[in-house]
């Protein structure tokens, strides 16, 4: 094999490795940990959560981290470790099944008593996460504008489909694919005449049937001014909402939720988390602790009779905030994760692989993109062995020592650089 083929062939080689290699081993060797899922409890009024134990399951936990999942444990804030049931029975609210088949409904807290119906009736959960901002998730940019008097129990979805384009807000007819010049005329007409600027920077609604009714979308102008856009009667019902364009609104989460308390989730550009109430569209601040980062976090507000936790993280360390009804911090907390524990199968990992190319979505993007990931300094190990060894081995199998290119290369490249060589002599 000529230099210039072998040259071609460990570069194809050493890219497909940093790609497999790691894929395979993780497949093999490491355990995969997802987030844990962390509460806010309005019988001890502390934080309780779930983990899975890597490595040994300490005494105090043995007979409770396995009484449901393999290595899952509850855990209280101070670290103490409690059975399942003592885990759902801190939790009334989100477990209120059992605890109805276990009589302990209803249950009285903070001088109140709450039966099943109760809880129903004002528990709901709200989500912002990092591959929801615009932008950040593959979209067909043609949404559906819902009839939000459809005059029977379900919605429907229309015939047509609108898009915002630097002028207008076109109705797309989505079985002719030809423009609704009548609806087209009829929205944009009324979005100027209410002040919109073109071209949207973005839009934001709930775009399904599957939920109880329907509350339009939210379109924040050019200059950052958001506007409440419905169909009533297949008429526009546009409002100027009296959001400040101060805040320069990324993006709004609609969630209709049959409370009708709250549109949604508002973050703004400074990436502050707001509540967006019925109230006149009246914003109420998320106050969450610091180090709260929308472009890579994922934000989860867990409403209940007496209380709503905020809970965030990223890859590593979780974080809450507990709030009153009036949305005054109680108690905050933060822990770091089980899958940021370092095990014999993670330090051999890092030894082997000097760098790893991943291929895929990821937890800030929808996209598949390719991603470059560097070693740690265990990885300089791998890399001395796997030269040592291409050395010592080239040597004894023909006598001779290898060539500096290919040296250089099973240095440079560790792992991967080695099952390159090993090919391409084998091909040879």
């Amino acid at each position: 094999m000529n230099r210039f083929a072998l040259a071609v062939y460990a570069v194809l080689i050493i890219l497909v490795s940093a790609v497999y290699l790691p894929m395979l081993y993780d497949k093999m060797f490491m355990d995969e940990v997802e987030k844990n899922h962390l509460f806010y409890s309005p019988v001890s009024r502390d934080f309780i959560l779930t983990e899975k134990i890597m490595g040994k399951v300490p005494q105090s936990a043995r007979g409770m981290a396995e009484d449901h999942h393999n290595n899952l444990a509850y855990i209280k804030a101070d670290g103490t470790y409690v059975p399942r049931k003592t885990f759902e029975q801190h939790l009334p609210f989100i477990f209120y099944k059992n605890m109805e088949i276990w009589g302990l409904l209803p249950i009285t807290l903070d001088g109140r008593t709450f039966d099943k119906h109760a809880i129903k009736a004002d528990r709901r959960v709200l989500e912002l996460n990092a591959r929801d901002l615009p932008g950040r998730s593959p979209e067909v940019p043609f949404f559906p504008l819902l009839e939000s008097n459809p005059g029977q129990a379900r919605l429907v979805f229309p015939e047509d489909r609108f898009r915002m384009t630097d002028t207008a807000m076109e109705f797309i007819n989505a079985d002719t694919n030809a423009l609704d010049t009548v609806l087209t005329r009829m929205y944009t007409v009324t979005l100027k005449k209410k002040g919109f600027k073109f071209p949207a920077r973005s839009v934001n609604g709930k775009f399904t049937v599957l939920k109880p009714f329907d509350e339009g979308v939210f379109i924040v102008d050019h200059d950052y001014r958001v506007f409440h856009i419905k169909r009533v009667d297949d008429k526009p019902l546009i409002k100027q909402t009296p959001i400040s364009p101060n805040l320069k609104i990324r993006a709004i989460k609609v969630s209709e939720n049959e409370q009708k308390k709250h549109y949604g989730l508002a973050l703004a550009e400074d990436g502050r988390i707001f509540l967006l109430g019925y109230d006149n569209y009246r914003l109420t601040p998320i106050p969450l602790m610091t180090g709260y980062d929308p472009d890579r976090m994922d934000v989860k507000l867990i409403f209940n009779p007496l209380y709503c936790s905020a809970v965030y993280s990223d890859e590593t360390t979780i974080r809450a905030v507990a709030l009153d009804k009036n949305f005054a911090p109680v108690k905050t907390f933060e822990h770091t994760m089980s899958r940021a524990t370092v095990t014999t199968a993670t330090r051999i990992r890092d030894m082997l692989f000097p760098f790893i190319v991943k291929i895929g979505p990821t937890q800030q993007s929808g996209y598949v993109i390719t991603r470059l990931l560097p070693g740690s300094i265990g990885s300089l190990v791998g890399m001395g062995l796997c030269t040592l060894l291409f050395v010592a081995g080239t040597k004894i199998m023909t006598g001779a020592f290898p060539r500096t290119m290919g040296i250089i290369t099973v240095a440079l490249t560790g792992l991967y650089g080695l099952v390159a060589m090993i090919t391409a002599r084998a091909c040879d």
